[in-house]
């Protein structure tokens, strides 16, 4: 199975900015940072990683950059994936993941046995932090509130089968001050 994985990332300095009640923007822009650069590096040894952002700094990072077109990141995954060569999966991920292993996505591959999309949803289970789908286009991305539910009613009105991945490592995203708690030691030092 010849999986691609698309991360896609906001500027530094647009990112994380709920958690602006708890950091001052350059330690937010810091720590977005070294959560995409974990993801990065975690997708990067699991398979060929595009990384598409409106930011050059972030797409000098990337081994296979995508330059944003439009705005926003249903947009920005639609045209990720319509630039992919090929059919195989598509795996969109997010970026601020912090405790992401390889065998998070190793397990969500493996679910592609018995299914067409796969979800790994947030710690709310509302949300989505990982879709991947068998081919590129099989769903419309709709990342954002209500996500989880959205991506399931799509894979329902298309016919295709649907599978949920849920692990601690694709489920721990960091958006409110409060869930800064869940980082890695280290990490927010480092912003």
């Amino acid at each position: 199975m010849n999986v691609r994985i698309v991360v896609p990332m906001r500027p530094l300095l647009e990112a994380k900015s709920r958690l602006g009640a708890a950091l001052a923007p350059q330690a937010r822009a810091a720590l977005a940072l070294g959560m995409f650069r974990h993801v990065l590096d975690v997708a990067q040894r699991f398979a060929p990683t595009h990384v598409v952002s409106r930011d050059p700094a972030l797409l000098a990072i990337a081994a296979q950059p995508l330059r944003e077109a439009g705005q926003g990141l249903n947009p920005a995954l639609e045209q990720a994936a319509a630039q992919l060569d090929g059919t195989g999966p598509v795996l969109a991920l997010s970026a601020d993941l912090p405790l992401l292993s390889a065998d998070d996505l190793q397990a969500m591959t493996a679910l592609l046995d018995g299914a067409d999309v796969v979800a790994a949803p947030d710690r709310a289970g509302t949300g989505t932090n990982a879709l991947l789908l068998a081919r590129p286009g099989l769903i419309a991305y709709a990342f954002g509130e209500g996500s989880l539910a959205a991506h399931r009613a799509a894979a329902a009105a298309s016919g295709l089968r649907f599978a949920l991945c849920e692990r601690a490592g694709l489920a721990t995203d960091i958006d409110r001050p409060e869930d800064l708690a869940l980082l890695p030691p280290g990490l927010l030092s480092a912003a």
